[in-house]
């Protein structure tokens, strides 16, 4: 019933969208502008929690820590209400909460918005506690019509959808955004001792099989497997969304995963992405910051799953 349910609503909106195009476009436009609003609110509210926390400049710990990051405070909130006796850290004006989860140190890490910052955070965070694994969690927008909000993605692997390399056309000849092939980003390469171009990094063979398992153990979770787009782009283009998922088999898309994933690559830690969809132009679901606390239940399985079937063993 629910199956047939995602049918009908996907070829309704796809006929609604043929018909009214201009009013899909203004929707998309308020749910963009909305998800800036409910941001705001939702960062004052929180903050006010995170100053509660004790406050350290360094980290000590007889285990390597866990690192899980979210980039804006409705990612990470669960997530650090999780952990006991939660200590807070700033580093060049990014944030950690470091304390324990099923008894095992966790740091959790909000990377701000946007590839640079998750970068940054990333190696910040890689040298001030050291981790022996890091994820990468949040929202995502959808790439294909049969994921829903709250629909989680665990990223087999990831890619810079704006890390490609364009066909020369001429002045005047418009443009062609079809006309590409991917050039990666560079991250170090053990094998040869330098930096490579890297066109997608694959998520820790051992980080993903425990999210399967999350996933085949937690029915009440809807998981797709797959690839995972990054870019510092909103794309509310639909005929480009189109493309990204057919040329390179991207099932949705934020703005910080690939970015840590290349860091992690270059620091040889265990990486992997997870996503919940919080929003999807191709069937019409709008922005919904609620679906974040979908996110975070279905990563602290993982995490316990991690730590209990790896990192105890």
């Amino acid at each position: 019933m629910i199956k047939n349910f995602k049918i009908f609503a996907a070829i309704f909106f796809l006929i609604f969208s043929v018909a009214f195009p201009n009013f899909v476009n203004a929707k998309e436009q308020i749910n963009v502008d909305v998800a800036d609003e409910q941001t705001e609110i939702s960062v004052a509210e929180i903050e006010k929690y995170f100053k509660t926390l004790p406050q350290k400049n360094k980290y000590k710990s007889s285990q390597r820590p866990l690192m899980i990051q979210g980039a804006m405070n409705v990612e990470i909130e669960n997530l650090v209400k999780s952990l006991k006796n939660p200590v807070a850290y700033r580093f060049s004006n990014y944030f950690y909460v470091a304390g324990t989860y099923k008894n095992y140190p966790v740091v959790i890490a909000r990377t701000e918005q946007g590839m640079a910052n998750a970068a940054a955070s990333t190696v910040i965070g890689i040298e001030k506690f050291n981790p022996v694994a890091v994820i990468n969690q949040g929202t995502a927008g959808g790439h294909v019509a049969d994921l829903y909000l709250n629909d989680i993605v665990i990223g087999s692997k990831s890619i810079d959808s704006a890390a490609y390399k364009t066909e020369f056309s001429p002045a005047g000849a418009g443009v062609d955004f079809t006309a590409q092939e991917m050039r990666g980003v560079y991250a170090y390469d053990v094998t040869t001792n330098f930096f490579q171009p890297h066109k997608e990094f694959f998520a820790d063979s051992k980080l993903l099989k425990v999210a399967k398992k999350a996933a085949d153990s937690h029915s009440e979770f809807a998981v797709a497997v797959g690839t995972i787009s990054s870019s510092n782009i909103w794309n509310s283009n639909v005929d480009y969304i189109n493309f990204l998922n057919k040329k390179y088999g991207s099932l949705c898309e934020e703005m910080e995963n690939n970015a840590a994933a290349s860091i992690c690559q270059s620091a040889s830690i265990p990486f992997i992405g997870i996503r919940v969809i919080s929003n999807n132009v191709t069937n019409g679901s709008p922005w919904d910051e609620s679906t974040a606390a979908t996110c975070q239940n279905f990563v602290l399985l993982v995490a316990e799953n991690y730590i209990a079937d790896v990192l105890k063993k």
